[in-house]
């Protein structure tokens, strides 16, 4: 009776320890990234062994980690801003138990800068997700990616950059792709109505209007927390309606919706682009509150990187002048004073040879070139022999729009003198033509 006493008291303290050993908790102890030309891992290392399950976002570029079977604790913060690589951030969904301290995970949302293929190992006790991407070459636009079935690098082009919603607001008629994680019935595609306002059953209406994606879904989840435990809630464009540009002069004027991130080299492609006689060196871009900036479309298109930047929105104003407005004048002692419109870069050698060169009597070496508006305008001298006898080509100055070329008859000595008697008459001249 003894003897089984004691195997029955060994035979608990072996389930006892078993079950210790079962249900001791995961401890996550370091959340890192790595990062190489053609792909990114974000390593997770717990203090033992993880059962994960990965669900892929539909419409979210990313992935849901579960830890259903495991208990796993840790003292990540909600949000981790990650950025490097393919992947953005990190969002942790704890249990309410567990102190502020350490808490108990109960998924974790991994998301990417773009919706990229993903792989995910196992390495001892660390879950490895690894996103992979094509490595991008010295072109700019282009990215090198070697063939199964061939050595060599062959060019593909690579995608455009993704969306940058972060700094999207949100306005009337634009469509909302509303994803609540495991509650299909409240997810769903919602139009934001004329008030700014949308309708997301079981919530009645809600004012999205001015906010960012991530206010939207920051919103929605406090909102949806008093019918929901702990909603996840994604939310992305799926059209934007309420960003309206206004597009004038040498190009297909009209309104026009933007519906995604655009830039201002594409916008001008989707409508048609510039005509003929447009003024493809000024373009200007008037913003909504009122500020001007003039761009040169051949610089925008040769530098890629600079035209990613210059993006138009809703409330701007696109601009196209015609090429009328960029001329520059050459008057005087020319065989043929007339005005020339600017194409490019003009220099002064090539606006008198336009002009017909100098007639006879003109004094080449006190060429004036009147710049800026009247009551500002300055006056450069020019020495013309200089340029031609010397091949001085810093005298050569390149014109610009609305520069006055005069070639005089006599050395022009006082040019202050000059610039107070003759140029007024010269800015006449020039509008009265």
């Amino acid at each position: 009776m003894k003897k089984l006493i004691l195997q029955t008291l060994n035979f608990a303290i072996i389930l006892l320890f078993v079950s210790c050993v079962s249900f001791e908790n995961a401890h996550l102890v370091n959340l890192a990234t790595k990062e190489s030309p053609s792909e990114t891992d974000l390593i997770l290392t717990a203090s033992r062994p993880l059962q994960v399950k990965e669900t892929k976002l539909e419409n979210l570029p990313g992935l849901i980690l579960s830890f259903s079977e495991d208990k796993v604790m840790s003292r990540e913060l909600e949000v981790v801003e990650v950025n490097k690589g393919a992947i953005k951030r990190v969002k942790s969904e704890y249990f309410q138990s567990g102190g502020p301290d350490e808490r108990q995970l109960n998924f974790m949302i991994v998301e990417f800068t773009r919706d990229l293929p993903y792989k995910i190992y196992k390495s001892g006790s660390s879950i490895i997700i690894r996103i992979e991407h094509s490595e991008p070459s010295p072109v700019g636009g282009q990215t090198l990616k070697t063939s199964a079935n061939d050595n060599e690098a062959q060019p593909q082009i690579q995608k455009s950059p993704p969306l940058r919603e972060g700094g999207y607001l949100v306005g009337p008629g634009d469509v909302l792709s509303i994803e609540v994680w495991r509650q299909p019935e409240v997810s769903r595609d919602v139009v934001v109505d004329d008030e700014g306002e949308i309708r997301l059953p079981p919530i009645k209406k809600i004012l999205v209007m001015g906010m960012t994606v991530p206010q939207v879904e920051e919103k929605l989840t406090e909102a949806l927390s008093k019918y929901l435990i702990d909603p996840a809630v994604f939310v992305t464009i799926k059209e934007y309606n309420s960003q309206r540009v206004v597009a004038l002069g040498e190009t297909k004027t009209g309104m026009y919706t933007l519906k995604r991130r655009t830039t201002l080299v594409e916008f001008l492609g989707q409508i048609g682009g510039p005509t003929g006689e447009a003024d493809i060196f000024h373009i200007k871009l008037i913003k909504k509150d009122g500020q001007s900036f003039t761009y040169d479309l051949n610089e925008l298109m040769k530098n890629p990187q600079k035209s990613e930047d210059v993006l138009v929105s809703g409330g701007d104003t696109l601009y196209v002048p015609p090429l009328e407005m960029n001329k520059v004048y050459v008057l005087g002692k020319v065989n043929s004073p007339k005005s020339i419109p600017i194409k490019g870069k003009l220099t002064l050698i090539d606006a008198i040879t336009e002009a017909g060169g100098l007639s006879p009597g003109a004094v080449a070496r006190s060429i004036i070139i009147v710049r800026g508006e009247p009551g500002s305008s300055k006056g450069i001298r020019v020495n013309l022999n200089q340029i031609l006898k010397n091949a001085d080509t810093a005298q050569n100055i390149e014109l610009v729009r609305g520069d006055i070329v005069y070639v005089p008859t006599s050395f022009i000595s006082d040019l202050e003198k000059f610039m107070t008697l003759i140029s007024p008459p010269l800015y006449w001249y020039v509008w009265l033509k």
